[in-house]
């Protein structure tokens, strides 16, 4: 994950804005970096993999939370337990299905990233919980849902699957029986109260489900497993891996075989020198994922472009340094060598922070790094902030339907 994890009970509150954090927000949306507008935790729990997960903002937050104590700490009690080095994560792994609906409540289309506070590919987690939140994106069609996982693997394969298409149909059929006849303009908000009011003369969220059942062909599972579903991949989903190092790369190769409509990369935290030219994509040969072109190795640098088709290009990249206790330095040269790499091929890129480390400002050496603390380190590179966003972006937020 973006580093870092996820629990249970009705949603309270308001959503969080860009940039803010506060004990007291709900599971369902936790703080959003600046580049989305919310996050959604449909599952809660997690577990490391890779040294990207090392200092993971997510289990501080989860432990933290947890410690506030209170029915919002009680979400989360069980998911962390005190270590040596700070909490950890028990591997415990909880499906929020009290918060699943929410995206659907609002009327208001928003760039929602999906399990900020967990992994949506987790090993552990049930297919049918992958599925139910998939039915889910598919009805709510007015919000762009972006993804984020190290567990490229898993997320490969359950796109791949011939016969996911068809479970999820199957999910939104039961979504549909068991939750939209409940729905009108007496129905609860996420907070436990009627809707009134605009909201309620409008139809609410018996509205927003029946818009976004209409624009959705179906066919469920049958007795041979199989079904459909249409559009698909969905339209409005990104999906992402977060890579830290070179050696982490084949997540990148992952990405680019899974079936998606867009596809995105977060190199945070930055722990290594990243060729995203050279990505390894397990048939023995490579990838440019900023391009799609497909290459062996010759001795001394790239050998010549494989008979095998190209896959699609990264969409967008994010990189960003290492926060709190303990955060390691990115070198200003690995950022840089991402950006102009970036750049040459077209590929938007965003700069998210440098972290706890960043460049000396005493006009030496532009390699030279020192502690400064994630505010005073900011987010410059070479005297200019990097905030670009898929094209694909301006069509969010949309209109309510």
């Amino acid at each position: 994950m973006l580093s870092r994890g996820g629990g249970i009970s009705p949603i309270v509150g308001s959503a969080s804005e860009p940039g803010t954090y506060s004990p007291a927000l709900s599971a369902a949306r936790s703080a959003a970096p600046s580049w989305c507008d919310v996050t959604w935790n449909p599952t809660a729990g997690c577990s490391p993999v890779g040294p990207g997960c090392d200092h993971c903002e997510a289990l501080r937050t989860v432990a933290q939370l947890a410690h506030n104590g209170g029915k919002g700490g009680a979400r989360y009690a069980g998911l962390t337990a005190p270590g040596r080095a700070g909490p950890q994560w028990t591997g415990e792994l909880r499906v929020r299905d009290d918060v699943l609906t929410w995206p659907l409540l609002q009327r208001r289309g928003r760039r929602i990233l999906v399990d900020s506070l967990s992994d949506l590919y987790h090993e552990k987690l049930p297919t049918e919980a992958i599925d139910s939140a998939h039915a889910v994106m598919t009805i709510a069609h007015w919000h762009c849902f972006l993804i984020l996982t190290r567990r490229a693997e898993r997320m490969r394969r359950y796109y791949a699957d011939p016969l996911t298409p068809g479970r999820i149909a199957a999910r939104i059929e039961h979504l549909a029986s068991a939750v939209l006849p409940q729905l009108g303009s007496s129905a609860p908000d996420r907070g436990g109260a009627p809707v009134t009011g605009r909201a309620a003369s409008a139809g609410g969220p018996r509205r927003n489900w029946a818009a976004g059942l209409a624009r959705v062909a179906r066919q469920a599972a049958g007795n041979t497993g199989t079904g459909a579903l249409e559009p698909w991949p969905l339209p409005n989903l990104w999906l992402g891996v977060a890579v830290e190092d070179q050696d982490r790369a084949a997540r990148i190769g992952e990405l680019l075989q899974t079936p998606a409509v867009m596809r995105w990369a977060c190199f945070e935290p930055l722990l290594g020198p990243l060729r995203p030219d050279l990505v390894p994509i397990g048939d023995g040969g490579y990838v440019d994922a900023l391009r799609g072109s497909r290459y062996g190795l010759a001795r001394g640098g790239h050998g010549p472009p494989t008979a095998r088709p190209v896959l699609p290009p990264l969409d967008w990249v994010i990189a960003g340094g290492e926060t709190g206790a303990g955060a390691r330095a990115a070198d200003p040269d690995w950022v840089r060598e991402v950006r102009d790499r970036c750049a040459a091929a077209g590929v938007p890129f965003y700069f998210k922070q440098w972290g706890e480390w960043a460049p000396a400002q005493d006009g030496g050496d532009s390699r030279k790094i020192v502690r400064r603390g994630r505010r005073a380190a900011g987010r410059l590179i070479d005297d200019r902030s990097w905030d670009e966003l898929p094209a694909a972006m301006r069509n969010y937020p949309r209109r309510p339907p």
